[in-house]
């Protein structure tokens, strides 16, 4: 098993490679820190995976995976991502990645998706792959911004919500603002009532 890692950020790289040796028996593991040098190693070399950080310099998100994937179509890309946003997990499998693994991902759970994907499977975060539909209120919203929504939804007061997700209560009100106002509503009495609406339709 011979493993591309691209990722400029040296600790990360050392984790997603001390991943890949509990992973697989007498793996191989190459690093580079940007999209030209895995390009030009990804001709020498026969890979088995690429695991591709989104977050380059230089590049705009999934523009890297897109790049690579143009350039060597036939290999696994894995990419890894700080980037919780389902549109952003949505993109890259559109794009062709056979993965998305966030940079939070507990390390059990990233051995187990990296033999996933070596296997011939996918692995994304299912929560992201079933999120909102696109062109919702909902799909506009942050990760963060839902979460508040929810509690809103429940009832909770600004300052519970706060309390709840460990935050602020300024933030929590910044976040409630940015839902009613995809929403198009101005209180969390009208969300409740926009919610109840929407699910009786």
């Amino acid at each position: 098993m011979n493993i591309l890692i691209v990722d400029d950020h040296p600790m990360i790289a050392e984790y997603l490679s001390g991943a890949a040796v509990k992973a697989f028996e007498g793996v191989q593991v190459r690093a580079v820190d940007d999209l030209d040098g895995a390009l030009a190693a990804a001709r020498g070399s026969a890979f088995d995976l690429v695991i591709l950080d989104l977050g380059l310099p230089g590049y705009g998100g999934i523009e890297s995976l897109l790049r690579f994937r143009k350039a060597h179509p036939d290999l696994r890309v894995v990419v890894v991502s700080a980037d919780e946003e389902p549109t952003s997990v949505r993109g890259a499998h559109a794009a062709g990645a056979a993965g998305y693994i966030l940079k939070s991902t507990k390390p059990k759970v990233l051995v187990s998706a990296l033999r996933l994907i070596a296997e011939g499977g996918k692995y994304f975060p299912p929560d992201a792959m079933a999120g909102p539909e696109p062109g919702t209120p909902e799909s506009r919203l942050t990760a963060r911004q839902r979460q508040v929504m929810v509690l809103l939804l429940k009832g909770q007061t600004i300052g519970q919500v706060a309390k709840q997700l460990d935050i602020a209560p300024g933030t929590a009100k910044q976040h409630a603002i940015a839902v009613y106002a995809a929403f198009d509503v101005s209180s969390r009495a009208d969300l409740i009532l926009c919610a109840r609406h929407s699910a009786a339709a």
